[in-house]
């Protein structure tokens, strides 16, 4: 996570989540497998969680990894904390950090005469999308380690697609595929093994891939 707003909304999330299940810090903590002193730095906006962090946290909170983060993006586009002159164009979604096992940028052909927004160009529903940093080369080489990916909870997945998906409490990035015997999860990078899993499964599929952002 980044800095400012975002990463402040998370301690509060993750606060507002562990005094609604009624556990102190330190029962959090010991349910997370994770340091007291730790828990309490990040509610305090010390320190910022990884994806991993969030799954421990999540699973001990009674939620999933995906309602934490998204508590956190919804308390922090509260545009009523917002000035006038910020709520205008104010549609930056989340940055979290992560161990998202995951390319290439999206091609686009720009138009000059114009000015390009790449909020307009990628983030229609910005409630509802949120960026992950991806960690690993699972993915490569569609997917880099390091990659900027930017994530819809509102797109519904179809084969081919890249989704965040969350197995077994865990989040990670592979290309989906639903098949008569269930779904697949696979990887791009033919060194990783795909992952097969019960389309029953609750919560599998947490969002699609609709863009990646990439430093050169």
């Amino acid at each position: 996570m980044t800095k400012g707003d975002t990463e402040l909304k998370f301690g509060q999330a993750l606060k507002e989540a562990r005094l609604t299940v009624g556990l102190s810090q330190e029962e959090l903590a010991l349910e997370s497998e994770l340091d007291r002193t730790y828990v309490s730095m990040l509610e305090r906006n010390v320190k910022n969680p990884t994806l991993s962090t969030i799954s421990k946290l999540a699973r001990s909170l009674g939620i999933t990894p995906l309602q934490l983060i998204l508590r956190s993006q919804q308390l922090g586009s509260n545009e009523n904390l917002l000035p006038k002159s910020v709520k205008k164009n104010h549609t930056r979604p989340p940055l979290f950090g992560t161990s998202v096992s995951c390319g290439k940028p999206l091609l686009s052909d720009f138009d000059i005469d114009k000015e390009l927004s790449l909020d307009d160009e990628f983030i229609k529903q910005p409630a509802e999308t949120f960026f992950m940093k991806a960690n690993g080369d699972s993915m490569a080489p569609t997917i880099w380690d390091g990659d900027t990916i930017i994530i819809s909870v509102k797109k519904k997945p179809q084969n081919n697609h890249i989704v965040l998906a969350q197995v077994e409490n865990e989040l990670t990035i592979k290309r989906y595929f639903k098949t008569n015997k269930g779904i697949k999860l696979v990887p791009d990078n033919s060194h990783f093994k795909e992952i097969s899993v019960n389309e029953a499964t609750e919560g599998l599929v947490c969002g699609v891939v609709i863009g990646l952002a990439r430093n050169l």
